[in-house]
């Protein structure tokens, strides 16, 4: 009986222990931008930040809050890289088309909660 328990024990941890891909948390940066966000109404800015994984790095998708704006996608230092989407033809500005073919999503690290 001891030995069942162990043997399930090391499979159970054998198994759980898959490295699963996790974005960094939300840098000062980013915490500065949700911050201004918060500030206005509701969707005026941004209403959610979305990590992906691109050509190595880690980038996040900035989801702008209304009127036909660009999406924004930034590195870890909040530095403007394109925008993959938004605008009025929802194409954002056609720097990067395959970005979405190419960008592994990671997860969404931010919503606006108000309701």
């Amino acid at each position: 009986m001891l030995k069942t328990f162990v043997f399930a024990f090391a499979l159970l941890m054998l198994f759980s222990c898959k490295k699963n891909e996790t974005a960094p948390g939300i840098s000062p940066c980013m915490q500065a931008q949700i911050d201004a966000a918060l500030a206005k109404p509701k969707g005026y800015v941004i209403y959610s930040i979305e990590a992906f994984k691109y050509q190595g790095n880690y980038v996040y998708l900035y989801m702008a809050g209304c009127c036909d704006r660009y999406n924004e996608l930034k590195d870890e230092g909040c530095n403007y890289l394109f925008a993959p989407s938004g605008g009025i033809h929802g194409g954002g500005d056609l720097s990067h088309p395959n970005f979405f073919n190419e960008a592994t999503f990671i997860s969404t690290i931010w919503v606006d909660p108000r309701p």
